[in-house]
């Protein structure tokens, strides 16, 4: 007996049921695949937090240097400098980092890691000291014991690809004391975006605090401006934060 071969219609119709299947299966495959690696980049901002830990008990609680501070060659940014007090290898570079500048042949713009860390956790520029009544705000919290409530303070954050001029970024370290507008001089304007991966995992990304945790946030979660006056809200970056100022920004004589 002939069995009965499927019709168009019937075809179309199973055609048609699987690709369904297919554009509802999609989405949730694509999400749990970018999960996966937010969790791995998880682990590894996890890392650099424990060998923090370690290099501070070495080092008189003094934080490492950034590439600025250390020289602009691959070996001297401050992951190179953290690897020693760590037993798991540090990954220098998440997977979702999609920079065409790791393998750049001038190795002064040569990016060495998909991390960076905090620029208030660096030492002092001439500019930058503690008296100064500019209203500039200052650096120089080198040790963590500076720091304060070390569990809100950010240290190292996930690094952008592009700066706001569309070239790759390659520094090792950002510069939130330049986000927002400083009311008392005008001073920054920049938007973290510019410098911070902030949605490079699922519209969040990675961060590692002064007390060696990790977590996954939204960078309003970090850094938030009221839109009316430009005043702060949130700056988990700033160890000083809000600095005594009846503006939200930095006061003079800090």
């Amino acid at each position: 007996m002939r069995r009965r071969a499927f019709t168009l219609i019937e075809l179309l119709v199973v055609i048609g049921i699987l690709a369904l299947m297919i554009s509802v299966l999609l989405p949730a495959l694509s999400h749990s695949r970018a999960l996966g690696i937010k969790t791995r980049c998880l682990a590894s901002t996890r890392d650099i937090g424990t060998a923090l830990a370690a290099y501070l008990t070495a080092s008189d609680d003094t934080f490492p240097l950034s590439q600025a501070h250390g020289g602009y060659q691959p070996g001297t940014a401050w992951i190179d400098t953290l690897m020693p007090h760590t037993s798991s290898k540090l990954q220098y570079r998440c997977p979702a980092d999609r920079s065409e500048n790791f393998d750049v042949a001038n190795a002064a713009q040569r990016r060495v890691t998909s991390y960076g860390i905090n620029i208030f956790m660096n030492p002092n520029d001439a500019d930058y000291t503690a008296d100064n009544d500019s209203g500039i705000p200052p650096r120089g919290y080198v040790k963590s014991t500076r720091c304060g409530d070390t569990a809100r303070r950010i240290f190292v954050c996930e690094l952008a690809e592009l700066d706001r001029l569309g070239k790759p970024i390659w520094p090792d370290h950002v510069h939130p004391d330049m986000w927002g507008v400083n009311p008392l001089t005008g001073y920054g304007g920049l938007e973290p975006k510019y410098e911070v991966a902030v949605e490079r995992h699922l519209k969040r990304a990675n961060y590692t605090f002064v007390d060696g945790h990790a977590e996954w946030l939204s960078v309003d979660e970090t850094f938030r401006i009221d839109p009316a006056n430009g005043n702060k809200l949130l700056d988990l970056w700033d160890p000083g934060f809000p600095h005594g100022s009846p503006t939200g920004w930095y006061a003079p004589g800090r």
